[in-house]
């Protein structure tokens, strides 16, 4: 067995328990397997039942790891819905049906509701609201949402977080980690995909994304950047009535974008609402340097023809101002059609291994440039063309910043929607004026003169640093204290298997040993007597018997036979 009985998930060991049969039940056995973790399974599971039904065997494996998400329940659907964005790391087929992961649930009672006002601001729901709707206007799997009026009269929406949501979400990271852990002892593939990684940063989005004083701040952040803006509101957010499990903000007015047949019926012009969701992204992104990262159409609502409001900044990405002119390069030369300046972008972002096969990468990537670039550019989808290069990077073991994936995917869901509204719709056009101005501003004389005196500046400070460094390490060579450390890669599971087998095959000499010598003096008759029998040897006989059975149990939980 693996060492689960010294990990923390053991505290939680009946759900690790859960999730290993509700995964083996959906035909992810061979998987459990490979983890070690079918000793968890009860022995008539293990023999008899826990094995999925003819019917669940026919759906795809993409399905059956929906349905089981959906099963495992909100920490799993939030986790289905993140790596859906990461193309790197699962299959085409794995995010269409992770997109389809539904975060809704049944609304919690009103009771529990006020429960949580009141403990957060220690007061009355009465000295807080006019009136608050009982009526929740979503429910979800952390918060839930209700309509309500301050004591000001304004309207307001009051975002509420489930009581007793912080510590299901802990206990199912941690049993995540330790799944993720298993994974890179056991199954030496995944390491590529880095599955510790992928935890650790779901970790960190979902408890950003339980603060609400955090998505409080990025509200007020976002509403600033755009105070000059007429064509975009965010809306205002209540700091007297918001805490970390209670966010309140003015209430918007507005239709959600995807409704496309109501914004007709409203007289609304589709196609600018389109130019505009795309121009105020490239706006947040090339002059913000900070964007919206979760894009849905839950989260944009139209106002009017030449008005949007965005809500829900629970997810945000960060641009520096070095990436800001690596995305600009990136897009001048989508639109110029120029794919070996876009191999020397990748190259210069630092991104690409020393490992890498740099011939058969740059082949691939004109192949897959030459494919977009041989069309004409309103049939080419700028989301299709940056997931096939993730893929691509994948393949090569190319790792991409967070934040330049989070870009991706916000591209991919952009064009999704300004399609829906506009199905002629140019996104690499829409975004040519950002670009072309970053772009002609890192070329200009002042930003010329600005790298040429951080250059200066970097290499001053590396040259007087080099004589003490330089100095240190001549006098550990003298001093004889100059060290070189070899780490050896691959042996971890070797090596634990032959500490299991040869603590196996030692129990088993010693329970043999039992037996031979329990023989022998039963034989000699020369002990005490149990039932006509010498006693030390029924005695000898007891615990080896006794060993045997332990020994029998524990190959058969391990699951090896």
């Amino acid at each position: 067995m693996t060492s689960l009985w010294f990990h923390p998930a053991y505290k939680n060991f009946k759900r690790l328990r859960v999730i290993v049969t509700v995964l083996t039940r959906h035909g992810f056995r061979p998987f459990m397997e490979r983890l070690r973790l079918t000793g968890l399974l009860t022995l008539p599971q293990r023999f008899i039942g826990g094995k999925p039904s003819k019917s669940e065997l026919e759906r795809s494996a993409a399905e059956r790891a929906r349905r089981a998400l959906e099963e495992l329940g909100p920490t799993f659907i939030k986790f289905g819905q993140i790596i859906s964005t990461r193309p790197d790391i699962i299959p085409e087929d794995f995010i269409i049906e992770f997109l389809k992961l539904q975060d809704s649930v049944a609304p919690i009672p009103f009771s529990e509701v006020v429960s949580v006002i009141e403990s957060q601001f220690k007061k009355p729901v009465s000295g807080l609201f006019r009136e608050i709707d009982e009526t929740p206007i979503a429910a979800a799997s952390i918060a839930q949402v209700h309509r309500a009026t301050t004591l000001s009269g304004e309207e307001v929406v009051v975002k509420v977080q489930r009581p007793g949501i912080g510590e299901t979400i802990g206990t199912d990271i941690t049993i995540l980690g330790y799944i993720a852990r298993l994974a890179v002892k056991y199954i030496p593939e995944s390491r590529l995909y880095d599955p510790e990684g992928v935890v650790d940063e779901f970790s960190r989005t979902i408890k950003r994304e339980m603060d609400f004083t955090l998505e409080a701040s990025y509200t007020e952040r976002f509403r600033q950047n755009f105070a000059e803006d007429p064509r975009v509101k965010v809306p205002k957010v209540f700091w007297e009535l918001t805490g970390r499990n209670v966010l309140t903000m003015e209430r918007i007015h507005g239709i959600k974008v995807d409704r496309v047949d109501k914004l007709r019926e409203a007289g609304i012009d589709t196609a600018k609402v389109a130019h505009l969701v795309i121009d105020t992204f490239f706006k947040q992104v090339f002059e913000f340097g900070l964007f919206h990262g979760d894009l849905h159409s839950g989260n944009i609502f139209v106002i009017s023809s030449e008005r949007i409001a965005l809500v829900d900044f629970g997810i945000a990405g960060r641009i520096d101002s070095v990436m800001k002119h690596y995305l600009a390069d990136i897009l001048i030369s989508f639109v110029k059609g120029d794919f070996e300046g876009l191999t020397r972008v990748y190259q210069k972002m630092g991104i690409l291994p020393e490992s890498v096969d740099r011939v058969a990468f740059e082949r691939e990537y004109y192949d897959i440039m030459l494919h977009y670039f041989g069309r004409p550019f309103k049939s080419v989808r700028i989301g299709e063309l940056l997931m096939d290069y993730i893929r691509l990077a994948a393949r090569h073991n190319v790792r991409l910043p967070r934040d330049l994936l989070l870009f991706d995917k916000c591209v991919l869901e952009l064009e999704g929607l300004s399609r829906l509204l506009y199905p002629d719709v140019d996104i690499l056009k829409e975004s040519e004026p950002y670009a072309a101005r970053l772009y002609l501003e890192s070329k200009s004389p002042k930003a010329i003169v600005e790298d040429a005196v951080s250059a200066a500046s970097d290499y001053h400070d590396l040259f007087r640093a080099l004589p003490g460094k330089t100095g240190g390490i001549l006098k550990k060579v003298l001093d004889d204290k100059l060290r070189i450390e070899f780490m050896h890669k691959g042996l971890e599971e070797f090596m634990g298997e032959m500490d299991r087998s040869s603590n196996r095959l030692t129990f088993g000499l010693i329970v043999a040993a039992l037996v031979i010598g329990s023989s022998l003096v039963i034989a000699s008759e020369t002990s005490p007597k149990i039932a006509g029998y010498a006693a030390l040897g029924v005695l000898g006989f007891l615990i080896a018997s006794f060993l045997g059975l332990w020994l029998a149990f524990q190959i058969l939980r391990s699951g090896k036979f």
